[in-house]
């Protein structure tokens, strides 16, 4: 990991040293001119402060968070107090100020006495109560504040741009993800993970090889809180997440979205304690969005380079897999590039969606990263795998090490159709031709795969099929493309096709009727008719083809035409398909 220490900016003062933070009632009430005359309410000191009101004006205002209320003391006195509280608390207040008169002042032990009523009802709803001197009108108060609240905002862009410049510096070196996190968590002081919109952790950084809590439950929180913003508006601000864990040991995840074209691409998070010190998580909060925007950027150089290089290898396995390369010298240069062995050899797996992929972006992204997945499951690892979709099916170009381990083969076919189906929820028919080498083998090889795909799907065969599986297409392959072939198909299933019924065709009823072994009662519970009118068109069967249909020989004569028939239409549809363009 490249040390990124050096490019963060020297700390030359204590000013500087100071973490960034908004000013807190706390804060506002040390200074010299209001005497730090809390009363009341201090559980609620910490919140913060934008700006001042007089009480007067606070009904007029909309938004009053963050506002701290100038009030006059004959407001506060008697039965009169609870009400003013509570006024400013449904406003959005999160401070009275109270400014008393020369009668009411005294020593600290008499000033937190007064004004009982208004400090009981303070600490019922945790809204701090601060007794001011007399001198500290409006005008005073609100100018202080004003004057507070501009210089920490100062302090805090000050900081935003040192973060952000140091980050920059990160990016500019084209070092990735990871360094960027790792300059995060220097800053920070603490652990910081990022994880893209599909929940992969990118990168899970921290500082000097620090123990880190286990990435799982992490993630899985960042999940969920991306799942949220996906349906909602995009917080502008980073958000502290639940803690993760238990008690005041766990940790708590200040996250903010990666985003780059109005879009959310990822998450970024540092971690932090339960109870940290405000000053830490201010800190940390700016650090994780200047972070998270940077990211954004490198996400989108990393995709855009991604996307180009898997169009490249998208057309030249569409070329391999059509048997377009005509040219051996055009063939080896490509290949280099994508590391295909021109003399190793591969089986081809195509699997096919159920429902389809949409054309919605963040499918197809989980469709890319699924097919990542794939590429390591194929166990040689002198050849990379190849992948690419085509016609919504993925295309799996798999280097074999041994083609007699036919076991191992069926393996992986099993193992796309359970990454698919982890990876993106969907079921996939997974089909498969014989290893072939070179590639010649590869065009072969994808066309059985499709051959297998279509006649699978026509035979109800099971999820995963090989080309070999379906043995009895494969020794009638050669007939169906003979003209001796489509002549007898056409002779038995012609009269057929012509005399069909309204309710069901003689076709489907013959079919049935073969299926069940020349069981009539069986024939007619699957074809959901009654037994005499699938008797009656069986013996319509008869007299069409003229010949008895009871009979062996009649019977495979029709089974026979139907799967030449079969196997025909699949490769005018692939014959079509794998044509080379015009």
């Amino acid at each position: 990991m490249d040390d990124t220490s050096a490019t963060v900016p020297h700390q030359r003062s204590r000013r500087d040293a100071e973490v960034p933070e908004t000013l807190t009632v706390a804060a506002l009430l040390a200074e010299p001119l209001l005497r730090n005359n809390l009363v009341a309410g201090s559980s609620g000191s910490m919140r913060f402060v934008r700006w001042c009101l007089p009480l007067s004006e606070l009904a007029t205002t909309s938004d009053n968070e963050g506002v701290v209320v100038h009030a006059p003391a004959e407001l506060l006195r008697g039965d009169a107090g609870p009400a003013t509280v509570r006024r400013a608390k449904d406003a959005g207040a999160v401070a009275v100020l109270v400014q008393i008169e020369p009668g009411d002042m005294g020593p600290p032990t008499v000033l937190r006495a007064s004004f009982p009523e208004a400090r009981a009802a303070a600490d019922a709803v945790e809204l701090p109560l601060a007794l001011l001197p007399p001198t500290a009108d409006y005008r005073t108060v609100s100018q202080l504040v004003a004057t507070k609240v501009l210089a920490q905002s100062t302090h805090v862009l000050e900081y935003r741009d040192r973060v952000h410049r140091a980050l920059a510096e990160i990016l500019a070196r084209g070092a990735g993800v990871q360094a960027l996190a790792y300059g995060m968590a220097r800053m920070g002081k603490t652990p910081v993970l990022v994880v893209d919109l599909d929940g992969s952790l990118l990168a899970y950084e921290s500082v000097g090889g620090a123990e880190k809590p286990p990435a799982g439950p992490l993630v899985s929180a960042l999940i969920d809180h991306l799942g949220g913003l996906s349906a909602g508006t995009i917080p502008v601000d980073p958000v502290v997440l639940e803690p993760v864990g238990d008690g005041r040991g766990g940790v708590v995840l200040i996250a903010s979205p990666v985003t780059f074209g109005g879009e959310i691409t990822g998450i970024a998070a540092a971690l932090d304690m339960v109870d940290a010190d405000p000053h830490d998580r201010a800190q940390r909060r700016i650090i994780t969005h200047e972070g998270a925007v940077l990211i954004g950027s490198e996400m989108l150089r990393i995709r855009s380079i991604t996307e180009a290089e898997e169009r490249i290898r998208g057309d030249f396995i569409v070329e391999l897999v059509h048997g377009r390369f005509s040219d051996g010298q055009q063939l080896q240069a490509r290949a280099r590039h994508h590391g295909f062995g021109v003399d190793a050899t591969y089986v081809v797996y195509v699997a096919e969606l159920d429902p389809p992929l949409t054309d919605h972006a963040r499918a197809v992204r989980r469709f890319s990263a699924a097919a990542r997945v794939v590429e390591r499951l194929c166990p040689n690892a002198n050849l990379p795998t190849l992948t690419t979709q085509i016609g919504g099916n993925l295309v799996v170009v798999c280097p074999v090490a041994d083609p007699a381990e036919v076991t191992s083969i069926r393996e992986i076919a099993d193992a796309i159709r359970r990454v698919l189906r982890e990876r993106l929820g969907s079921d996939a028919h997974v089909a498969f031709g014989r290893w072939g080498i070179g590639a010649g083998g590869v065009a072969a090889s994808y066309r059985e795969a499709r051959t297998a795909l279509a006649l699978g799907r026509r035979v109800n065969s099971s999820p995963v099929v090989g080309y070999d599986d379906l043995r009895i297409h494969v020794a009638i392959r050669e007939l169906a493309h003979s003209e001796s072939g489509r002549q007898f198909a056409g002779e038995i299933l012609a009269p057929l096709r012509r005399a069909d019924g309204n309710t069901c065709s003689l076709e489907t009823v013959v079919l049935a009727y073969i299926a069940e072994s020349g069981n009539l009662n069986a024939a007619a519970r699957r074809l959901r008719l009654h037994r005499n009118t699938t008797l009656y068109k069986l013996n319509r069967v008869s007299r069409v083809l003229n010949m008895d249909i009871r009979s062996a020989d009649s019977q495979f004569m029709v089974w026979l035409a139907h799967h030449i028939d079969m196997l025909m239409r699949v490769n005018e549809t692939l014959d079509a398909e794998l044509a080379p363009p015009p």
